[in-house]
């Protein structure tokens, strides 16, 4: 504890250390009380009744009137400069009051008529005093309703006049405290709807005022009819009143998180479901009631009809009107996520950047959008559901979002959900662009590297060529291959003799007219295969290397060495002349694409420029691609 501005500060953890052992003195007292024997008060333990034997009522007053007193002193504790904690602490002492005192009947304790009365003091008290304190509590949380101290003073002095006339002096008469408690929850639900109306611009306060209104309309709404209702117009309760207490803790509850602003930005859907749930309990009760006292069924057979006409009827109504309240004005599913892709696969980023952004102010609606924090890695809620962070994807900065729905409702765990979805689609869709550009970049360098190399020395060979049939030969040739560029591979492995030996021929008669010889060893045992892609490969290293050789090296022979050694196809290509004029070929593509072709299907390419002349080494995996 410390000192400060001349009062003792207490900090709310021994605040409601304090106040609970307070509570849980009383209620260990009033237990002992309800377990003495009927022989009179007696401390020996042996003789006390036995507390499965008495009356459960007791021990609901109890438990409810202990609970709801350290719910709101817990609240009190945290926010003890709040009026609203301090009438809510109020309250609850009120409901402990009364709690306590409901039961003086079931008592086994030998009382006279005074000690009765007072406990019947205490419980008009008491429950008029929760009735005045939470009307109160009602007029200034969440905003102070115009003109609530007047109100306020009225509740009160009203009230508490006709309380005190009723249990006080010739007007006395202890049953009217069900005709005052019933006014008073009429009040307290009257001042929750103008609370529901008045904040209606406000999204925090109306999450709360929503939330508290459904805990209060269930509550009070449950004990008014269910015991209030009925005693006032002189019938019996539908059940124990003692048992109807247990209804308050549901005001309670919600008041606790109401004042907590706990989860501010859910209170407003939970407020919807709460309600929905207990339209079912109620449609289900009333209907079985119906049914036994107009149409005379049996109970289980009423029971049974209640729940399938709840479950057919009203449970798929509950559903539409759900999806209609969360949906709101969000476009549907399919739509959102279309949205995402046409952002996703838009041509420049600005443009992905400036649909990603329309798309979240259309789905969001947000008063203010503007850049967020680098460091959001995650979607998260700020400022009690009126922010939205939302993480950076590709090509988008992170965001902030304010004030959702056009201001009038509260980012929720639903919203952050939804976030979390839509960047990890757009990531993907992203990721998913980049390999589609990747590959069409990669179709395109394939491409560029077959006219370059294949087209390109094949109708250098149609050039020299004098022989107008081998001329028009090598152009059908040249035709064919301008297909295989377009279509890439042909079905299955290709036979590699077979087009080894169309190589070689082809080489050599690209050769014949330059005067340069051909030097072709092989070293391989028939039958076997190459895919495709190996083999066009191959062949375009060895079309390439031929037309270097003819345009730079000055040649008389072009040696090509082709062997096969522990599955692999290794082939070395050099000349005798001046070598491929190594600095004006860097100039061009072609050692370069030879390079990219060999190791586009797993094999290895080098260059070797010891001796004379420059090798070229290559090696391919015999029928597939090295892994």
């Amino acid at each position: 504890m410390a000192l400060g501005g001349g009062r003792l500060k207490m900090p709310p953890l021994m605040r409601i250390i304090v106040l609970s052992v307070l509570g849980v003195a009383l209620f260990l007292g009033m237990v002992a009380v309800s377990l003495q024997p009927a022989t009179g008060w007696t401390a020996d333990l042996s003789a006390w009744r036995h507390p499965l034997r008495i009356d459960p009522g007791i021990w609901t007053s109890l438990l409810t009137g202990i609970l709801a007193y350290l719910m709101s002193v817990w609240v009190w504790a945290l926010k003890p400069s709040s009026l609203a904690g301090t009438l809510f602490a109020v309250s609850g002492l009120m409901t402990l009051l009364f709690c306590f005192s409901s039961f003086p009947g079931s008592i086994a304790l030998p009382m006279n008529d005074a000690a009765v009365s007072r406990f019947w003091i205490v419980n008009m008290l008491g429950a008029s005093g929760f009735g005045i304190v939470m009307t109160c509590l009602f007029l200034i949380y969440p905003r102070g309703l115009p003109h609530w101290k007047l109100l306020a003073a009225v509740t009160i002095i009203g009230f508490g006049t006709w309380t005190l006339l009723r249990t006080f002096g010739p007007f006395r008469d202890f049953a009217e405290v069900q005709r005052i408690t019933t006014v008073e929850m009429f009040s307290i639900i009257a001042s929750v709807a103008w609370q529901v109306h008045a904040s209606r611009s406000d999204p925090r306060q109306s999450a709360i005022a929503r939330w508290l209104g459904a805990s209060v309309l269930i509550g009070a709404g449950a004990f008014i009819g269910s015991v209030a209702l009925p005693l006032t117009f002189g019938f019996p309760p539908l059940i124990r009143e003692n048992y109807a207490f247990s209804f308050f803790l549901i005001i309670y509850v919600g008041l606790a998180a109401g004042l907590l602003r706990y989860r501010l930005f859910d209170l407003g859907a939970w407020a919807y479901r709460l309600v929905f749930y207990a339209l079912a309990i109620v449609l289900l009760i009333g209907i079985d009631l119906a049914l036994i006292s107009l149409l005379s069924f049996g109970r289980s057979e009423a029971f049974g009809l209640s729940l399938l006409l709840v479950g057919f009827a009203y449970l798929p109504l509950r559903e539409s009107l759900w999806q209609r309240f969360t949906r709101g004005s969000h476009q549907p599913a399919q739509a959102l996520f279309q949205g995402v892709a046409d952002a996703a696969f838009q041509p420049t980023a600005a443009e992905r950047r400036q649909a990603w952004t329309e798309l979240l102010k259309r789905y969001f609606q947000p008063l203010d959008m503007a850049p967020g924090s680098a460091g959001i890695s995650a979607p998260r809620i700020a400022n009690e559901g009126l922010t939205l962070y939302i993480p950076s994807i590709p090509d988008s900065p992170s965001l902030k979002l304010e004030y959702g729905r056009q201001g009038r409702a509260l980012f929720s765990s639903n919203d952050v959900e939804t976030v979390r979805h839509l960047v990890s689609l757009s990531i993907q869709l992203t990721e998913s662009r980049a390999a589609y550009d990747r590959g069409v970049s990669e179709e395109r360098l394939r491409i560029a590297r077959d006219l370059h190399d294949n087209i390109g020395a094949q109708l250098l060979r149609a050039l020299h060529s004098t022989a107008p049939d081998k001329k028009d030969s090598v152009i059908r040739d040249t035709v064919a291959d301008l297909r295989d560029v377009i279509n890439h591979s042909h079905d299955g492995a290709l036979d590699l003799d077979e087009m080894l030996a169309d190589l070689r021929a082809e080489t050599a008669e690209r050769l014949e007219p330059h005067r340069i010889g051909l030097s072709w060893s092989l070293q391989a045992d028939a039958g076997l295969t190459l895919t495709p892609a190996s083999i066009h490969a191959l062949r375009s290293v060895v079309r390439e290397a031929a037309s270097n050789t003819i345009k730079h090296a000055n040649a008389s022979v072009f040696i090509v060495s082709i062997m096969v050694s522990e599955g692999d196809l290794q082939v070395q290509i050099t000349d005798d002349g001046e070598g491929f004029a190594t600095a004006a070929v860097h100039r061009g593509k072609g050692l370069a694409n030879m390079k990219a072709r060999i190791e586009s299907v797993g094999g290895t390419f080098l260059i070797s420029t010891e001796g004379a002349s420059p090798k070229l080494a290559a090696t391919l995996a015999l029928d597939g691609v090295r892994t």
